[in-house]
């Protein structure tokens, strides 16, 4: 296909305080073997305050690199919407400020968005090499019934799997999708609500692609972890469940609300003693015995950030 013929591409990147990290992903982006002239790479400094911003002002960069300065922090989904409203691409790829990427990263999401009936693709995401394979790493890159890897090549994908790390979609779709909603507050929400109206609108255009791999330069600690899903049950789950009811399978709240079975077991294994004990018992047990423990102690910390949630506790 001749360089005028491919599509334009934009790639949307977030960034705060992305320090060594984010430099490599910039490097990385700068090795991508799209055609420049038909490739737009905007970087969204969100309010670092470490030296993301000068460093970004000293680094000359090629001339289809855009940087936007949000004078202050706000947010995760404000900051993918400053990229949303510069993108002109006929394909849109969001990549989370922390990855590197391989040079053919662009290709690979044009090719897979461009079979018919796809309006938007989940990459696969792995570990950087030099990372320690702690079980909690092996847990999120390896283990086979987790994330979208989980669904195969070309298979329809549920939306709750269509996150912004490494997620492609058509201007179609951004189109009839819109802005992400501002409204949550840390950690997780806005992707899946995003998916979710993308998923209402275009049923069965989700896919997934081992080939458009993104590099996840982070070594992930357990206690960061469930703290972020507590983060999440706490302030944006119960915002999510309000709204829209239907989400709560797909979001596997069934354990922590209603009147289901699922509840009852969730009462009787996410609790305060289970949480204290398993923790404890996660720390010696080996791979991949620890992967059923790891999920059930992610469940937990949901369930705990849940019933704290203001949103609960003033329901009738």
């Amino acid at each position: 296909m001749a360089d005028q013929e491919r599509p334009g591409v934009s790639i949307i990147v977030p960034v705060y305080n992305g320090g060594k990290l984010f430099r490599r992903t910039v490097a990385s982006l700068e090795r991508l073997t799209y055609p420049p002239g038909q490739l737009q790479i905007i970087l969204i400094n969100d309010g670092s305050t470490d030296q993301t911003g000068s460093w970004l002002q000293a680094r000359r960069l090629p001339a289809h690199f855009e940087i936007i300065t949000h004078q202050t922090n706000r947010g995760r989904a404000a900051t993918r919407n400053s990229g949303l409203i510069t993108a002109g691409g006929d394909f849109i790829i969001f990549l989370d400020g922390d990855m590197r990427v391989k040079p053919d990263f662009a290709e690979q999401h044009v090719k897979a968005l461009s079979q018919p009936g796809i309006e938007a693709v989940a990459g696969r995401m792995i570990p950087a090499p030099e990372l320690k394979r702690t079980r909690l790493q092996r847990y999120l890159f390896e283990y086979p019934r987790r994330g979208a890897r989980q669904f195969g090549e070309n298979k329809h994908l549920p939306y709750q799997y269509l996150i912004t790390g490494n997620m492609s979609i058509t201007r179609k779709a951004a189109d009839a999708v819109g802005l992400f909603d501002e409204g949550f507050r840390g950690y997780g929400g806005e992707d899946i609500l995003y998916a979710y109206k993308l998923w209402k609108i275009f049923p069965g255009g989700i896919r997934y692609s081992a080939a458009a791999v993104a590099i996840d330069q982070h070594q992930y600690e357990l206690e960061a972890w469930l703290e972020k899903y507590y983060h999440y049950g706490k302030f944006n789950l119960p915002r999510l469940l309000d709204d829209y009811p239907d989400m709560t399978p797909a979001l596997r709240a069934d354990f922590i609300m209603g009147k289901s079975v699922k509840r009852l077991l969730g009462d009787l294994l996410l609790n305060k003693i289970f949480f204290s004990v398993g923790k404890l018992k996660y720390r010696i047990m080996p791979y991949p015995f620890s992967n059923w423990l790891l999920r059930l102690l992610l469940l937990g910390a949901l369930r705990k950030g849940y019933k704290q949630s203001d949103i609960i506790k003033t329901k009738p």
